[in-house]
């Protein structure tokens, strides 16, 4: 009798460590680096501001669930934004091309303004984003993203002077 209890609990054990093996497999943590971006920063006086970026993004995601969660870190010569958190809505179960839409808070410090009125404040802002990535194989995929975001002009939130910050990014990312 002692035998076969010790047998049905390894049995158990070997069974809810399979079953944990499972979903810990159908999670996704993806990790992107992209050196290749560009953005137009426009502000609502008319004036442009354009250049090349970088940017670090991370995601992470269940294999069935309708809903992911990402963020992303970009810099340039001018200005640097991140977005910690966003929401984004992707098709349900493994897919080679995976589509995404998502929305998110954003922050974004200008580093050099051609107006010496201008402070270095930091600024909130609301950022919509649109993705793709490519399955290149078990770890590595390529990713392209389009980020439309939003922010106050100053240090208030809620001022209606407003920018609007427009940016591409290509990358290579991998599974962790």
């Amino acid at each position: 009798m002692r035998r076969l209890s010790l047998l049905l609990g390894c049995l158990c054990g070997l069974v809810a460590a399979s079953a944990s093996a499972a979903e810990a497999a159908s999670r996704s943590l993806g990790v992107t680096v992209s050196p290749v971006g560009a953005y137009l920063l426009t502000d609502g006086k008319g004036g442009r501001e354009s250049g090349y970026s970088a940017g670090l993004a991370w995601g992470y995601r269940r294999e069935l669930s309708l809903l992911e969660v990402g963020g992303h870190v970009a810099t340039s010569r001018q200005l640097t934004e991140a977005t910690p958190l966003s929401l984004r809505v992707a098709p349900r179960g493994p897919h080679r091309v995976r589509p995404y839409l998502g929305l998110g808070l954003s922050f974004m410090v200008v580093h050099a303004r051609q107006e010496e009125d201008t402070s270095r404040v930091l600024q909130m802002g609301v950022e919509l984003c649109a993705g793709v990535g490519v399955e290149l194989g078990r770890q590595l995929f390529l990713t392209g993203e389009a980020r439309l975001q939003n922010f106050a002009a100053g240090g208030d939130p809620f001022t209606g002077e407003r920018q609007r910050l427009t940016s591409f990014f290509l990358g290579l990312g991998m599974h962790l």
